[in-house]
């Protein structure tokens, strides 16, 4: 008896013809011509980047969003691409498959009284197209999941509202609704959750209010000082408790330790990061300065110690690079002081093109040591930020060389 696999240019997804050999190309009598099938090219990197996890993608995007492509680290742009070839899908024979509601069964050819099976193999055409879907890594498009942590942030209104007093105020969303709405992979939304330390109540992820954080950080050094605590040994229990007995609910606590300080190797203890704590308490000085030109880095230097002693945080110093990426500083050849222009780094467009847009706006040359701060974290698939100077940026020799608009 003759094997059927034997009479098959194409089984269990491969094809089973030699190199030169010729079979025969049968169409699906059902028709070709499918809406229901895409082709989605991806390269070997891409593969082994969707085996590694669990061999699963998501296509994420709304209908006004374009499409993107997430694996579980990684996300790609989806375009069209469209081709003048035929692409034909091809699959092994339909002998005995029902198509429509009927079987279908391949013609034979007869020699006296036997059937014989056909000279050569076969295979059919299951359906056709003209273009497929092609994949290119970028950047993860994180501005949605910003706005939803913000539409739902803890704190908002001040101190004195009901909804940062406990944690019965349900707003927020799981990982699981960021996830469907944002078009990131998740290790890129876990990340961005991280490092914009926002706040997990039952379940629930929030951001939290700038002018709530604030409040927080000073409502913790002031318990440090209080209670004779050292900032680089502080008791993560005895925090809690006595910051419970101040009405803030332990996630809080917890997150605001997290915000400004690193656990020490004890694991019970913290240890504040005087960056950080400075350049909390910097920005909302900073924001009352926008539009002042002449605003003298003394005083804001002065400003931002007054600060720090009002909440017995007097072994922290105001540092001039603390401003790194929150302001400029000018010194003009023939004054004798230097001053501070407010500009916010995280408040930047985040594509290129329009982030350097808008310094070239703020002011037309540009040292290195003044973009970089500016340029942090902006390194994007195939786009680093030495490929992001030589795109956008022309260069002036001198000691410093200076950038301008290109």
């Amino acid at each position: 008896m003759t094997n059927p696999a034997a009479t098959e240019a194409f089984v269990d997804g491969e094809f089973t013809t030699a190199d030169g050999e010729s079979f025969n190309l049968e169409f699906d009598p059902a028709g070709v011509d499918r809406d229901d099938i895409e082709l989605l090219e991806i390269d070997p990197n891409v593969l082994n980047e969707i085996l590694k996890s669990d061999g699963s993608i998501a296509f994420k995007g709304g209908p006004d969003d374009v499409a993107v492509v997430c694996t579980k680290t990684k996300t790609y742009q989806v375009k069209r691409v469209e081709t003048s070839n035929q692409i034909l899908l091809v699959g092994p024979p339909l002998d005995g498959e029902t198509r429509g509601g009927e079987t279908v069964v391949a013609e034979t050819r007869r020699m006296g009284e036997a059937d014989v099976a056909p000279t050569k193999k076969r295979a059919t055409v299951r359906a056709q197209k003209s273009s497929h879907l092609d994949l290119t890594e970028i950047a993860p498009r994180l501005e949605r999941l910003r706005d939803m942590l913000a539409s739902v942030a803890y704190g908002v209104g001040g101190a004195d509202t009901d909804a940062m007093d406990t944690d019965a105020n349900d707003a927020g969303y799981t990982f699981e609704e960021l996830d469907e709405t944002v078009q990131a992979s998740e290790m890129e939304i876990m990340r961005c959750l991280e490092d914009e330390h926002a706040l997990c109540v039952g379940g629930k992820w929030r951001g939290v209010d700038a002018g709530y954080r604030l409040h927080a950080l000073s409502m913790l050094a002031v318990t440090i000082g209080g209670n004779g605590w050292t900032t680089s040994a502080v008791p993560e229990d005895d925090v809690v408790v006595t910051m419970t007995a101040d009405g803030f609910i332990r996630e809080v606590i917890l997150n605001t330790l997290q915000a400004f300080g690193d656990r020490n190797e004890d694991g019970a203890t913290w240890c504040l990061d005087e960056k950080r704590v400075c350049r909390a308490m910097l920005e909302p000085i900073l924001r009352s300065g926008i539009g002042v030109k002449q605003w003298r880095l003394s005083e804001v230097m002065e400003t931002l110690n007054a600060k720090l002693a009002e909440v017995s945080l007097d072994s922290m110093t105001a540092k001039e690079e603390y401003l790194s990426g929150l302001a400029l500083i000018e010194r003009p050849d023939r004054a004798n002081e230097a001053f501070v222009t407010t500009l916010i780094a995280s408040e930047l467009p985040s594509e290129p093109a329009d982030r350097f847009r808008a310094l070239w706006e703020t002011k037309p040359k540009w040292t290195l040591a003044e973009l970089e701060p500016y340029l942090e974290g902006q390194e994007r698939p195939g786009e680093t930020i030495e490929s992001q100077l030589l795109k956008f940026c022309r260069v002036t020799s001198g000691d410093p060389p200076i950038y301008s608009k290109r």
